[in-house]
């Protein structure tokens, strides 16, 4: 008799006896599987055949062996031994249903098939176990070949050679689906009455027992839990043992364990309790389970696995069954105290799922609403926890809550405050989630009326209108009862009174919870009460005015009027406290639009244009701000929050794209096509009103990009020339304006959208309508300019936008004269400016010789200034000889220059004047731009033709060449070549010289000799002008011409280095005294210039580049950090001990300037060690001295800037050396305390630090005597303790360096004041360490 208890010990004792000899190990695969098949048709024609003690060893000899059979074969056994055990179970399910028939003969064959079940699938398990090992090993023996038929056998082979850690399931084609049908079978099994076929119950849960073990057996494998088939009829086995066989507490013990051990079950775990509870009846399973959970405590340090399945396991069974859940919720809220923040956190989204639970029944009792209540509670208890993990899954929470069907609009308000509140959290993570919270929020808000729009303006007027309905009603109420009214007047009064108490203790009750749970929320809530109380626009909010109507005796109409509009009153009073919280949120939204975590960035974006779809009033400024993006590089890496989504990795400026097509591009479903393009074209238009300069740079290159991937069709283009030509009625300026930018923009991508129509951007921009608005003129000034393009490709031609190639157009184009006619414009408009500006720029860009044309608008200028002219040297001069910067003659005294011009300046028109120097200033700007074309024009000609000169001097031309040259004559080498080409090479090598070099020396000595100085050149004329206005800055009372003339002053001094040098120190008197901060402004951003052009002349001059940094205007001091920054970074300008004076702008008063100092140093860390090589300068510059910043600012600047090299042992160690050195050097106790904070901010990670500072002990002992320097040493050793806490050597350097700083302390406090004096006497050997470090010092900077 076959005894299942006694054979399970005996198999796992490994003394199994099978009486054969037969062996699947070693014989050829055909007899195996002869064999196999014969088995099987046994098995399939009665399944009793199994009790055959000869079949039975067989298959045994088959579950022993498994791990050296082919697994083909291995599959072919299972589906054997499934098949045999199907045939026994419909034999018993006959037996069973039959009548007379006894079932427990059949007992015997369905235990030895579980025994065979346990011993071939435990074995196949543990082979595929065994095959990670083996792939391992395979992996690290390199050179080995690997056997399939060893003793490892062929499964564990198989699995090896599969890529290393493959399972049965995977190796064992066929493994999983047998074992699915197994337990398909055993849950039919499961469902009839097992105690008729076992005569004890111990037999019975034996035989059941078996499948339970290897059920838990097969879970541990994730292969087959990834299956939700295989999953769905194992724990339906499961479920139907706990159901029927009393399987309770040995399956809790299994859940429990695998929650303990395995990650990847403790979701699958959730599943089987849910199903075991909705289906199976097992509510005192999930009892058990969750009790079991309650009373464990987890530890985040000592404990890592089991708070994570835990917490996952509490969460997804919260969204299965939320009800079960609910039951043990009082146990299992202790868990918001864990130590394990992973469980707090579990515990947060619990909450929140089962708050949406209770929040979907029909029937919202008294008790449910009181259970959300105290959710609500909790949730915003733990936006303060102390982990960020904590506070961003809060955040989710709220999320997911909020888009719910129940809206909580009484939760809300406060929801939102303390959202708001975490927009400053210091964690990237909590950062982003908050931004997200609030756009969730925003899109799921329940004011609807409206069209959802939540307009302030529009929002106020209605209720305002709502207020003034109630306030007449009143007065009705009042006429018709005066009676009742004059005889009580305070019995509504009290009723009032005791609402609006009660009333208020909830809202202080509400504010006292926001003021102990975040920093601004609290004062936000009070601002809800004050809004509440006044209607929100400062009025009376009618609460008197409602609790009149209660008692009345208004008709049944009436009442209904009154509610309803009282309802009203409170819904947009509600709607504009929302409004005024998103307004609030809005200034740090846009702070956070320039993170550096792309997330953020991102998820700030989504709200703004949330917030622009509902109409929120200021969200506008966000979408501006937006614009700034696209210079983002568009391969953007991944957040480093870690949790990065598809969504990061294509980037921000993406992301910014697809924002602008989904707000202004995106056609409405609703329009017809023509609407649609009218409406694009306007919301295109709407972009550039009030667009600072800044901004329309941004959105130059945005709608460019747009216009560049086809996403704006050619009916918007058409469109934008519409309005942009619209003549027949007055068009706002604003939208002309509009259009034309918004094409000068898409015209950068496609230069038809201007060769198409060009005699419209005549007639409009540089016609009528571009005199009258010279704002017009200046955009289609910039539009034209499109026709060329800045780099030449071939001789004399430009290369257009779109790889068409054009040539310069002739002076005696229309456009020319469109453009004379806007710098001969005589209207006194400061917007002449800019337009003249960009008229120049056209000029230079398109016309082939545009210094005809300037000269003339000069001349026509000059005539204007009476009495400037005295000289008929520009009256009588040609057009062509006003600018002949090739001509001979630079020697100064031959200059044509009216000896009494600048005492006539006294007597000209100002605004003449100012209209002189400015068209001098910028054709001297323009005449630099185009040298630089022509230079690169040349060398451009000269390396295309080199090809050609080489191909036409043949070796045998060469050879030739030299005889005839000998005998004089040259001809016969030219004869064979194109007399054409010959000449023109000639001519250029005639002007232009044979090398590179020759060709940019003598563009320098144009620039350098002739431009300024030439006897021909016009701009000569110019310069004793500019000067003299320049120093009598006084005398001339007109800020445009002080302003212009300045400007032009430093324009002519970009062009030679001899004009530069002669005026600079007019230059850099003017930044220091002159007092308009625009001229200021100007100069600064002209020596940025000037040390471009000319550095020899800045680099001996290099202080005054920096003095307006402390200049007393905002705009100048921004400027100068901006030029700075840039000649800085690109290597311009040497740094020579000037970096303290960047440092204080950290501390600016202006967040502006503050933010840009942040950035350049961030930039600068990058940049070599370049902090780390400026630090003692920083230091002395900040600490010692007249410009010394105080303690607490230096102590910020010193914290920020240390950030910079904490990362590098190398640089803290020398940092450590230099600063104690700085000790020996300096008696004054705030130098002193300097030092040793900026010590104390160094991490002490290596042994060598601590060495180097315990080595210069004898430079700072005496300096211990002042608490603070000792406090700061103080921190140093408790610091170091910390970060030497698992090194013993390195604990032990921190104790003896401890004892010697308390030591010294000892002895500078006056202890042994004998051996301090001994110690501080020893001055020469001090001097000599001293010049020693120095040295160290200037090596150490040089080699980094």
């Amino acid at each position: 008799m076959f005894n299942l208890h006694e054979q399970l010990l005996k198999l796992q004792e490994g003394e199994i006896e099978i009486h054969t000899d037969f062996s699947f190990e070693g014989i050829d695969g055909t007899v195996a599987k002869r064999t196999i098949n014969g088995l099987t048709d046994k098995l399939v024609v009665s399944g009793e055949n199994v009790n055959d003690e000869s079949i039975f060893d067989t298959l045994m000899c088959f579950a022993r062996d498994l791990a050296h059979i082919d697994p083909k074969l291995v599959a072919r056994g299972l589906d054997m031994l499934v098949a045999g055990f199907e045939s026994e179970i419909k034999q018993v399910a006959s037996a069973l249903s039959t009548p007379g028939h006894d079932p427990t003969k059949y007992a015997e064959a369905l235990d030895r098939y579980a025994f065979l079940f346990q011993w071939t699938v435990e074995r196949g398990e543990s082979a595929a176990s065994k095959s990670h090992s083996a792939a391992a090993a395979s992996s690290q023996a390199k050179g080995r070949k690997r056997r399939t038929n060893t003793a490892s056998g062929a499964i564990v082979a198989a699995g090896g050679g599969s890529g290393g850690g493959s399972t049965v399931a995977e190796v064992v084609s066929g493994w999983k689906d047998k074992l699915f049908d197994l337990y398909i079978l055993l849950h039919q099994l499961l469902q009839m009455p097992l105690g008729r076929i076992w005569n004890s119950v111990p037999e019975r849960d034996t035989f059941i027992g078996v499948f339970t073990r290897l059920a838990h057996k097969i879970m541990e494998n994730p292969v087959y839990t990834k299956d939700s088939d295989f999953q769905s009829a194992l724990f339906g086995s499961l479920c139907l043992w706990l159901q029927n066989y009393n399987g309770l507490y040995s399956l809790v013990t299994m859940i429990t364990q695998n929650l303990q051990h395995y990650e990847h079950l403790s979701e699958a775990m959730a599943g089987l309790v849910q199903m075991a509870y909705d289906k199976h009846d097992g509510t005192q399973l999930a009892d058990e389970v969750l009790r079991s959970i309650a009373g464990k405590s987890f530890s985040s340090v000592h404990d890592k696995t089991g708070p994570k399945n835990t917490a996952r396991f509490l969460v997804k069974f919260s969204q299965l069954a939320p009800k079960a859940l609910l039951r043990q919720m009082g146990l299992l809220i202790r868990h918001l105290d864990s130590e394990a923040h992973i469980l707090r956190s579990a515990m947060v989204d619990v909450i929140g799922h089962l708050s949406l639970y209770l929040a979907s029944q029909e029937e919202q009792t008294e008790i449910i609403k009181n259970q959300i209540g105290e959710y609500f509670d909790i949730i915003e208890q733990r936006f303060q926890d102390a982990h960020f993990l904590v506070r961003a899954k809060v955040l989710q929470v709220c999320q997911f809550v909020c888009s719910g069907p129940a809206k909580f609009p009484k939760r809300r308000p406060k929801l939102i405050n303390l959202i708001i509140g975490r927009l400053e959290d210091k964690a990237s993570n909590v950062r982003k989630h908050a931004i997200r919270a609030l756009t969730v929020l925003l899109e799921t808000h329940p004011f609807s009326l409206d069209g959802a729009e939540l307009g302030l303006e529009k929002l106020e007027t209605s209720l305002e209108n709502i207020n003034t309905e109630l306030a007449q009603l009143a007065k009705g109420v009042a006429a018709i009862q005066p009676d009742k009214a004059a005889g009580d007047p305070d019995a509504n009064m009290d009723t009032d009174a005791e609402d609006e108490a009660g009333s208020d203790a909830t809202n202080a009750e509400e504010n006292s919870g926001s003021k102990a749970g975040d920093g601004d929320a609290g004062k936000a809530v009070d601002d809800e009460d004050a809004a509440t109380e006044t209607g929100g626009d400062g009025k009376p909010n009618g609460n008197a005015e409602a609790h009149e109507f209660a008692d009345a005796g208004l008709s049944p109409e009436m009442a209904a009027k009154a509610m309803h509009l009282q309802f009203q009153q409170r819904y947009y009073r509600d709607a504009l406290y929302f409004v005024y919280q998103l307004q609030e949120s809005q200034p740090l939204l846009l702070q956070l639009l320039g993170s550096t975590n792309k997330s953020e960035v991102m998820e700030a974006m989504d709200f703004f244009v949330a917030a622009v779809r509902f109409r929120v009033d200021g969200s506008q400024e966000g979408i501006r701000r937006m614009s700034h993006l696209i210079w983002t590089p568009s391969t953007s890496t991944n957040s480093t929050s870690g949790d990065g989504t598809q969504e990061e990795a294509r980037g921000v400026r993406a992301k910014l794209l697809d924002s602008y097509m989904q707000l202004y591009l995106t056609p409405s479903e609703r329009l017809s096509a023509a609407e649609n393009t009218s409406r694009i074209t306007r919301n295109l238009i709407s972009l550039t009103f009030g667009a600072t300069l800044a901004e329309l740079t941004s959105l130059d290159e945005l709608i460019r990009t747009l216009m560049g991937e086809g996403l704006i069709n050619d009916a918007v283009i058409n469109k934008l020339r519409s309005v942009y030509g619209y003549t027949k009625q007055r068009l706002p300026p604003a939208q002309r304006r509009g259009a034309i930018i918004i094409l000068g923009m898409l015209a950068q991508a496609n230069r038809s959208i201007v060769t198409d129509d060009i005699d419209l951007y005549l007639r409009i921009g540089l016609g009528k309508y571009g005199h009258e608005d010279l704002t017009i003129a200046k955009y289609t000034c910039m539009i034209l300019q499109c026709l060329g393009a800045a780099k030449s490709k071939k001789p004399g031609a430009i290369a257009g936008i779109d790889g068409e190639e054009i040539r310069r157009l002739s002076m005696d184009n229309p456009i020319f004269e469109g453009l004379r006619g806007i710098l001969e414009e005589p209207r006194r408009d400061p917007e002449w400016f800019p337009a003249a500006e960009q008229a120049l720029n056209t000029i230079y860009a398109l016309g082939d010789k545009p210094e005809a044309l300037v000269i003339q608008a000069v001349r026509a200028q000059a005539k204007l200034v009476q009495g400037l002219l005295a000289s008929s040297a520009i009256a009588d001069a040609t057009d062509d000889d006003m600018m002949d910067v090739d001509g001979e003659g630079d020697e100064a005294n031959n200059r044509t220059v009216p000896s009494k011009a600048t005492p006539s300046c006294k007597h000209v028109d100002p605004w003449d004047l100012t209209r002189l120097v400015f068209f001098v200033g910028h054709i001297a700007i323009k005449e630099i731009v185009l040298l630089e074309s022509i230079e690169a024009e040349l060398k451009r000609r000269k390396i295309d033709d080199e090809p050609k000169r080489k191909k036409r001097a043949s070796p045998k031309d060469k050879s030739k060449g030299k005889r005839t040259k000998g005998r004089g004559s040259k001809t016969q080498t030219v004869q064979d070549n194109d007399p054409g080409e010959e000449e023109e090479d000639d001519e250029l090598n005639q002007i232009a010289g044979t090398t590179e070099d020759e060709i940019g020396d003598i563009i320098s000595a144009i620039r350098e000799r002739e431009l300024l100085f030439g006897n021909k050149s016009v701009l000569a004329l110019f310069g004793p002008l500019l000067v003299h206005i320049c120093k009598s800055l006084g005398k001339f009372n007109d800020r445009l011409l002080t302003v212009h003339a300045t400007a032009a002053l430093a324009k002519f001094m970009c062009v030679s280095s001899a004009f530069c040098e002669e005026n600079l120190p007019l230059l850099l008197t003017l930044i220091q005294r002159a007092k308009s901060p625009v001229i200021r402004a100007n100069i600064s951003i002209a020596l940025g210039d000037i040390a471009v052009c000319f550095n020899n002349l800045i680099g001996e001059n290099v202080q005054y580049l920096y003095g307006p940094l402390h200049d007393g205007d905002v705009n100048v001091k921004k400027t100068t950090l901006m030029v700075l920054t840039h000649l800085i970074l690109n290597g311009m300008v040497k740094v020579k001990g000037q970096l303290g004076e960047m440092a204080k702008c950290l501390e600016d008063k202006d967040q502006r300037v503050a933010d840009m100092a942040r950035l350049f140093f961030t930039e600068l860390a990058t940049k070599d060690n370049a902090v780390y090589n400026n630090l003692p300068d920083i230091i002395s510059n900040l600490s010692v001295g007249a410009g010394a910043v105080n303690e607490e600012s230096f102590g910020r600047i010193m914290k920020f800037l240390f950030e910079f090299i904490k990362e590098k042992d190398r640089q803290t160690e020398n940092v450590v050396e230099k600063l104690c050195q700085r000790f020996r050097n300096t008696t004054d106790p705030r130098q002193c305390r300097d030092i040793a904070y900026c010590l104390a901010l160094l991490p002490y990670k290596s042994e060598r630090s601590i060495r180097r500072l315990m080595d210069g002990l004898s430079g700072y002992q005496d300096k211990l005597v002042e608490d603070a320097v000792y406090k700061y040493f103080v921190d140093i050793v408790s610091r170091a303790r910390t970060q030497a806490a698992q090194k013993q050597e390195s604990l032990a350097l921190v104790d003896e360096y401890e004892s010697k700083l308390k030591e010294a302390r000892a002895k500078a406090t006056g202890e042994d004041t004998a051996d301090l004096v001994e110690t501080n006497g020893n001055k020469p050997s001090q001097t000599t360490q001293n010049s020693g470090y120095e040295e160290m010092d200037a090596d150490d900077d040089e080699d980094l």
